[in-house]
């Protein structure tokens, strides 16, 4: 007997998910480096929070790419895989930080409401925010995510290629 994801099993899926997304930043990083002690790396990276991990890796990305003059649309098409990862990980923040209610919808299946808010300082307001999330919502999530890292696992790849071309 097949069972279905339950909402609670789907958030945790996507968290989890999400790290491995962390995971493939950092190790792009440590490459980068180009250190022999990649304990000093994570030493450090452990005192940076995920958005200066991108821009960390972005900038190094990009002065890897001009030091061994390579075209720079790699540059481009890297920094706009980031920024897709950049949004993906403020809707994880959104997702860590939501407040949740059950829901039961007009079919008779479970979920979750979820509600947030933010300050708009310019504005002078709260904003509220409120999504309704079954099972399958997390299913557009889940594909952003596995394209990112499928797409970092590339770049790993090719970084190691030009490092190595000459062996």
């Amino acid at each position: 007997m097949k069972s279905n994801p339950t909402e609670f099993h789907q958030l945790g899926y996507f968290i989890c998910l999400f790290q491995s997304l962390e995971r493939q930043i950092e190790e792009l990083i440590v490459l980068l480096s180009n250190t022999k002690d990649e304990e000093m790396v994570s030493i450090l990276m452990s005192e940076i929070d995920f958005s200066g991990k991108l821009k960390a890796v972005d900038v190094m990305f990009a002065r890897f790419i001009e030091l061994r003059k390579l075209e720079s649309y790699i540059k481009k098409d890297f920094h706009n895989e980031i920024d897709k990862i950049r949004k993906l990980s403020e809707r994880r923040n959104d997702l860590v930080h939501s407040k949740y209610g059950s829901l039961i919808n007009v079919d008779g299946k479970t979920g979750f409401l979820r509600e947030n808010s933010k300050l708009k300082s310019s504005k002078g307001i709260r904003q509220e925010m409120e999504e309704e999330l079954m099972p399958e919502s997390f299913t557009e999530d889940f594909e952003l995510i596995n394209t990112s890292v499928d797409a970092l696992v590339k770049y790993r790849s090719k970084i190691l290629d030009w490092i190595y071309s000459d062996v």
